[in-house]
């Protein structure tokens, strides 16, 4: 178990990105396939896959090369706009799950079909929450809360404002791509979905997929019969035509470093089974909100911060800011090899990235 542990680890170090041999933050965001696009932690999710400045970040946006909408398991994702269609449509939550935040938003299903068209005329450009609330008045309902639920739909995308926190605008899909996002079936989408998620993920099982993109057991396994996959063991499945490259995999240099962020694609791509090839168990309350544990369908826990050293987790890092100083905490998890000077370069380039001017490193016990 343990070379087979180690040969995934390697595998997943390369096909996650985490070489940073993306040329741009496009091709790191197709690599990981998709990046939950929480500020900072999305951007930060690419940069650990590439070399590249906030400049080449905020064009990924701004060229429309990128967009905001909901993808596996409802949560908020950074997509790239050839594929956010299909991702979209092949985790698609049911509409009936959303009726609740209508109520709670003062709206029944009737009086949310009525107000769309107003809003789609209000976002025609980026507006805050604030401003769709002065566009759109109505009284007693909370208007911000249609334009999220019209993301689910595909009508609606979010726009960021900065790289160290979640300040966002609305905006109609069709307004700011110039068209309609096109409709998708979602049986060919989550098999297209399986294919990509085992590119990147894989040798992955059935279970890891479902808890991924969000779908019963069901029908993951019948998204996965789709493609045409080799077992390399213990239930892990790998496209078929990477087999050779599989046999053939090197390993990971042992001093090979890499800081990812909250909610990494690598951290919040594999279910709790597959977490092992870079996470050992008993790290496992260390590296996730919620300890890492539960069935292979669990949804809980929030992959932390982490520091990967030759693709195994040994670390959680954390950060804040003092103006331009880029404050830096480092919690190592066992009795420290831990060399300050091997972490400075890393986080003077995540520093630089967020704005920084300066950054101090503190090893915490």
């Amino acid at each position: 178990m343990s070379d087979l542990l180690d040969r995934l680890r390697a595998w997943t170090w390369r096909s996650q990105g985490l070489d940073r041999e993306a040329e741009s933050p496009r091709q790191a965001l197709a690599t990981a396939i998709c990046a939950y696009s929480s500020h900072p932690s999305g951007p930060l999710t690419l940069l650990a896959r590439g070399r590249f400045d906030a400049a080449a970040f905020a064009a990924l946006e701004r060229d429309r090369h990128a967009i905001r909408l909901p993808g596996p398991r409802g949560s908020i994702f950074l997509l790239p706009v050839e594929t956010a269609a299909r991702i979209r449509a092949a985790s698609d939550v049911p509409f009936a799950k959303l009726l609740p935040r209508l109520q709670w938003a003062g709206l029944d299903l009737a009086a949310y079909e009525a107000l769309k068209p107003r809003v789609l005329d209000a976002l025609a450009e980026p507006r805050s929450a604030a401003d769709l609330e002065r566009a759109v008045p109505v009284p007693g309902v909370k208007v911000d809360v249609v334009a999220r639920t019209m993301a689910h739909e595909g009508l609606v995308l979010r726009i960021a404002e900065s790289l160290r926190a979640d300040r966002l605008r609305y905006v109609a899909t069709a307004a700011w791509l110039g068209h309609p996002l096109e409709p998708v079936e979602p049986e060919p989408a989550r098999a297209w979905l399986a294919a990509e998620y085992l590119r990147a993920f894989g040798p992955a099982s059935v279970e890891d997929f479902a808890w991924w993109a969000g779908l019963t057991r069901s029908a993951a396994r019948a998204a996965m019969a789709a493609v045409e996959t080799v077992d390399i063991g213990d239930g892990l499945l790998l496209p078929a035509a990477l087999e050779r490259e599989w046999q053939a995999a090197p390993s990971v240099a042992p001093e090979a470093l890499a800081l990812v962020p909250k909610w990494d694609a690598y951290t919040m791509g594999l279910g709790p089974r597959g977490r092992r090839r870079l996470i050992a168990d008993d790290h496992l309350a260390l590296a996730y909100s919620r300890g890492g544990t539960g069935g292979a369908g669990a949804t809980s826990g929030d992959g932390l911060p982490l520091v990967l050293r030759g693709g195994r987790a040994i670390a959680n890092w954390s950060h804040t800011f003092s103006g331009a100083h880029m404050n830096v905490t480092v919690r190592p998890w066992e009795p420290a090899t831990f060399d300050v000077a091997e972490l400075q370069p890393p986080l003077d380039e995540i520093a630089a990235f967020l704005g920084a001017t300066s950054v101090s490193v503190a090893i915490a016990s």
